[in-house]
């Protein structure tokens, strides 16, 4: 395989990167600069992606997911055009089934990751397909969750091993306080021999002692740490060792109220999606390695518009907050968007700054054959 091993053992990397950085940003904010990059798009790609992700060399590329046609298109950030659309076979020799989430590790080595079974395969920018990787599924866990617009949660190679987010199987109106803490968030595949691994990462301890809500996490890995970030939680979490208890920092948004919003048990499934997408909540936490920062989204709680359908009621988010916090979690600004301009699930981290999607479908700016990004700077 032409993966390029990053270090030999997470303990190594984990000692490696353990050093932090000694200045303070201690006055840091975002401001919309008015300054935008455009990218085309044909028919068959929607204008609210699946999914991008950066990919930060001589020449910048955005890599972005097209589920529909189970492809990825390469665009070019200096040029602002499209380089090359790579669609995969779902089927055959070179079929790799349904790319539900992907990795760009290096131009060589793109991983695609399957939804439903415990199988990811390895593509280079040719569109080659030069290895299929099965592994072994934890008991009473999902396949590795890569999702490139939902609770990013990039995935982490090291080595001969690839650290990835999972899921447990259980409703979550179901699962109680007692069982939380023992539930894992990622786990480690070997590419050699398919077999995984838990690290020990799991859900705080009383993250259920009100009730029920969503246990999804965002999960970043930088500088020695794994930071994390829950659904209905204020706080963020961190640990440099494995297999360890999670500390918490206090990280609560100035608009997100006081205690977060419970499910009720009784709960059907448009109530459900109304507590998903329309109640106050965190979502996304990544690591921004130019400015040494975390950013983490939170949402606003507002009013689901009764027309639109349930499927959409994701793209049609309300307004947000994008909170900054230093390498050791000490939040240090939060700046608000308003409704109906940004769609805050199509993002990417450059060296300019944050670029941020203004194709939110109510954004009278915007237009179905561009994808477009907002800089957002940081002052």
């Amino acid at each position: 395989m032409k993966i390029i091993p990053v270090l030999s053992s997470l303990l190594f990397f984990i000692l490696l990167m353990s050093c932090q950085n000694e200045d303070k940003n201690s006055a840091i904010h975002l401001t919309p600069s008015g300054k935008y990059i455009k990218l085309p798009l044909d028919n068959n790609t929607p204008v609210q992606s699946d999914g991008v992700q950066y990919y930060h060399g001589k020449n910048p590329l955005l890599f972005n997911l097209n589920w529909a046609k189970n492809s990825i298109q390469i665009y070019d950030i200096n040029s602002q055009s499209k380089i090359k659309d790579i669609e995969f076979s779902t089927e055959g020799p070179d079929g790799v089934g349904y790319v539900f989430g992907i990795y760009v590790h290096n131009l060589d080595s793109i991983f695609l990751f399957n939804q439903g079974i415990g199988q990811m395969s390895l593509a280079d920018t040719s569109g080659r397909v030069y290895s299929k990787i099965k592994y072994k599924l934890p008991e009473k866990y999902t396949p590795a969750f890569v999702h490139n617009a939902y609770f990013l949660s990039n995935p982490i190679l090291i080595g001969d091993k690839l650290i990835v987010k999972t899921h447990f199987h259980g409703q979550v109106t179901e699962v109680k306080n007692n069982e939380i803490s023992k539930k894992e968030l990622m786990y480690a595949i070997d590419l050699n021999t398919g077999t995984t691994q838990f690290l020990g990462l799991k859900y705080p301890k009383d993250y259920l002692i009100d009730g029920s809500k969503y246990f999804e996490p965002s999960i970043s890995a930088a500088n020695g740490k794994f930071v994390v970030s829950y659904f209905g939680d204020h706080n963020v979490y961190y640990t440099d060792m494995m297999d360890s208890t999670l500390i918490s920092k206090s990280g609560k948004s100035l608009n997100l109220g006081g205690e977060l919003a419970i499910l009720s048990n009784d709960a059907d499934p448009m109530a459900l999606r109304k507590y998903a997408y329309a109640s106050p909540h965190y979502e996304t936490i990544v690591h921004d390695p130019f400015r040494k920062v975390y950013l983490r989204f939170a949402f606003h709680q507002y009013e689901l518009d009764p027309n639109v359908q349930i499927h959409d009621l994701r793209n049609y988010s309300g307004p947000f907050s994008i909170q900054i916090f230093d390498e050791e979690l000490n939040k240090l600004s939060e700046k608000s968007f308003e409704k109906n301009t940004y769609h805050p699930f199509d993002f990417f981290v450059a060296k300019e700054g944050l670029y941020l999607s203004i194709n939110h479908p109510l954004n009278p700016e915007i237009n179905e054959d561009i994808l477009a990004f907002e800089l957002i700077q940081f002052n």
